[in-house]
């Protein structure tokens, strides 16, 4: 029965035994570090015989490289997107363009010469070669004029770009360390990196840090591994040629002027009659005509002569407002962008006028490079000719990123947001043409994306009277006329109808019921709400303001405008 008891015993201490042990095993299992690692076709992706990965900052990206006789090209379309959007495919021309500040490089394809106005250079190798896979330019040339550090790595072949000039993370790893696919200790090892490399620390979690090292692994770190976590300014690669803008002395007070025809140039002492505190005055003289660059005009030299005895600037408009014209076909040919680039300046020379306003409205998504492409060749034709460039643009909005906001405001000399039409012709959503909420809104957004000397803020002297009829169906139909001041304030008055304030526009704002049953909404400016918005200038120490149309204000605005912006 001993005996039998001992048995016992021991085979619950050996049972035990196993227990422990498989709990151990287990605990190992779990908290052992895999040691396990990705295959780099895994991470990077198959790679052809020819081809890299290609790095950049903080992702890898969908385009490959090509290594083609010792060197490495970059997909256009990745140079275009990411790496220096400056770097143009003009098809109308068959030629890589590259602008800066005050010259055009023309680069054919499948060569290794190019020409800079006129003269011609050697590159020694091919700078934008063509594949069946697309269009690849050059490193080495790409390098030259970029803000870029570029370093290229073998097994895998891979190159690795980070920008210049920008704010990032770093960080000193203590120890050698393994850099992980994903945070945690189960997920495979992408690289090992050495004691005292800097990485650049991307996101910061709980125990793990997501780090990009500088071969180009982008992986996570436990965070007890890194030290000297700091934020950092990265030096200057290029710098570049300096782009000189012209700024006058003071603030831009800034009124279009609607031209219509040519006669109504004789109409400007009576039109500003009035008017005080301008110092830019913008006719609407020019006007796209068709595809190939032909422009009509109503421009006058005599006009010109007037503003000037007034102390006023001349900056001339061009728009692209005829039904004849596509701008997206206009501007994608490089012959008809030459045209009318030409002829404005040509036309600032003959008949002396200071500046040239460029508003191309509706510019469609497909045609952004190109219509930015446009104004870099132009602001080289003014810089040179001391002409002042301007160009009118719509509030930020996802909808309009391609208007590329931050490389006008390094090519033109003002950029003037239209802080209007927040609710226009045509919208079935009725509301005023610009609440204040609209206005700082897109001054804003726009001071994210340039400096604050260059921003011009565009505001109305009109309004819209909105009409809601309800059909029989129970639908509504929604209609508006535009009204300037004047005008808003006789209809108010003949119908008797009062205004009250509303805070949520910082407007005036009244309704009433028609003799037709419509439902009438109306918002409009008072002194106050014009000294606010011009107020916004002096608040954000803005370039200047203007003022859409001559002819929609009251007398008092001038006056207002002058002192808040003073």
């Amino acid at each position: 029965m001993k005996d039998r008891r001992k048995l016992y015993i021991l085979l619950a201490a050996g049972i035990a035994g196993i227990g422990i042990l498989a709990i151990l095993v287990v605990c190992i299992v779990k908290f052992m570090p895999t040691s396990k690692r990705m295959d780099p076709e895994s991470y990077f992706g198959v790679l052809g015989e020819s081809e890299a990965a290609v790095v950049v900052e903080d992702h890898i990206a969908q385009e490959r490289a090509l290594i083609f006789e010792g060197n490495v090209y970059i997909d256009y379309t990745l140079v275009q997107r990411e790496l220096n959007s400056r770097f143009h495919w003009d098809a109308s021309a068959g030629l890589l363009l590259f602008t800066t500040a005050d010259q055009i490089f023309e680069i054919p394809p499948n060569a290794s010469s190019y020409t800079v106005d006129g003269e011609s250079f050697d590159a020694g190798y091919e700078i934008l070669k063509t594949t069946s896979s697309g269009m690849f330019l050059a490193l080495n040339f790409m390098q030259q004029y970029s803000d870029l550090s570029c370093r290229v790595y073998d097994t895998p072949s891979r190159v690795v770009i980070t920008y210049g000039s920008r704010e990032v993370t770093t960080g000193v790893l203590k120890k050698e360390t393994a850099v992980r696919y994903q945070g945690g200790i189960k997920s495979p090892i992408l690289t090992d990196a050495a004691a005292g490399t800097q990485v650049t620390v991307l996101v910061q979690m709980e125990n793990w840090s997501q780090v990009v090292t500088p071969d180009g692994y982008i992986g996570y770190v436990k965070n007890n591994r890194l030290k000297d976590i700091r934020q950092t300014i990265r030096e200057t690669v290029y710098a570049g040629p300096e782009y000189k803008s012209i700024h006058m002395e003071g603030r831009v007070n800034l009124v279009w002027h609607q031209i219509d025809y040519a006669e109504m140039n004789q109409q400007f002492a009576e039109a500003t009659a009035q008017v005080t505190g301008v110092n830019v005055i913008s006719p609407t003289w020019y006007f796209l005509k068709d595809n190939t660059g032909e422009i009509d005009s109503f421009a006058s030299a005599a006009y010109v002569e007037e503003a000037h005895a007034k102390g006023m600037q001349v900056w001339a408009l061009i728009s692209n407002f005829s039904p004849d014209v596509s701008t997206t076909a206009l501007l994608a040919s490089r012959a008809a962008r030459q045209k009318v680039q030409n002829y404005l300046v040509a036309q600032a020379k003959e008949i002396g006028f200071d500046g040239i306003n460029i508003d191309f409205e509706g510019i469609a998504q497909e045609a952004g490079y190109d219509y930015v492409q446009f104004m870099r060749e132009l602001s080289i034709l003014c810089r040179k000719e001391g002409i002042v460039l301007s160009v009118d643009v719509p509030v930020p909005m996802d909808f309009s990123k391609h208007y590329n906001r931050r490389e006008l405001g390094v090519v033109c000399d003002y950029v003037i947001v239209m802080g209007y039409d927040e609710h226009y012709a045509g919208s079935d959503l009725v509301g005023s043409v610009a609440s204040m909420n609209f206005e700082i809104t897109g001054i804003e957004n726009m001071l994210m994306e340039l400096p604050k000397e260059k921003l011009v803020s565009g505001i109305p002297f009109y309004t819209r009277l909105w009409y809601t009829k309800v059909n029989e169906d129970g639908t509504n139909t929604v209609t508006s006329e535009a009204y300037g001041m004047n005008g808003i304030q006789q209809v108010l008055e003949s119908l008797g109808v009062g205004t009250s304030y509303d805070e949520s526009t910082g407007q005036q704002y009244a309704e009433w019921t028609d003799e037709e049953g419509r439902y009438c909404q109306v918002w409009l400016e008072d002194e106050a709400s014009v000294a606010a918005r011009a107020g916004l200038v002096s608040q954000y120490n803005l370039g200047g303001i203007a003022a859409w149309v001559l002819g929609n204000e009251q007398d008092w605005v001038w006056q207002t405008i002058a002192e808040e912006i003073a």
